[in-house]
């Protein structure tokens, strides 16, 4: 079996994503692994905002800003860890961007909230969840929304389900 020495976990920064990142941190440090934490913007949503041009600059700066700024709390969150924390902030197409940075950086395993900021069942099951698991060249955990995980015992013993069809 392949030993696990980087776990990537996407953060929208809802509820869910304070839950991927429990389960995250726990496996990193289970196995021993860094822990990416990514963060897309996607442009589609300053299209669909429709600013002037002008506030055009002043928005993406700020957006990126406060999403820079919440990706730091993650790693407050754990104080005094042992696990390596790596924050990645990007702009694109969410499933594009986990993706390339999956393949760029090495990532052995995806967390993933099933659901993000939008909570609309399937409709979004998550749409970037679904693409990502449907895509990945590695294995991807999906993780239901308000499941909670198990910190305070820690982790003995995990297994997961594979499948082989392609």
């Amino acid at each position: 079996m392949t030993q696990v020495k980087n776990i990537l976990v996407p953060i929208d920064f809802s509820t869910s994503s304070y839950q991927v990142f429990e389960l995250g941190h726990c496996l990193a440090k289970h196995n021993g692994a860094n822990l990416h934490l990514i963060h897309v913007i996607d442009p589609v949503y300053y299209e669909e905002q429709k600013p002037r041009i002008s506030d055009t600059e002043f928005i993406h700066k700020i957006r990126f800003e406060n999403a820079k700024e919440e990706l730091r709390k993650f790693k407050f969150e754990v104080p005094h860890s042992e696990v390596e924390i790596i924050e990645a902030l990007i702009e694109g197409i969410p499933h594009k961007e986990i993706l390339s940075y999956s393949r760029q950086n090495d990532i052995d395993m995806i967390v993933i909230a099933s659901h993000g900021w939008t909570n609309l069942s399937h409709m979004l099951m998550g749409s970037i969840a679904d693409k990502i698991m449907r895509q990945s060249d590695v294995p991807v955990i999906c993780v239901k929304s308000n499941v909670s995980v198990i910190k305070s015992r820690g982790m003995r013993r995990h297994s997961f389900a594979e499948n082989w069809v392609g």
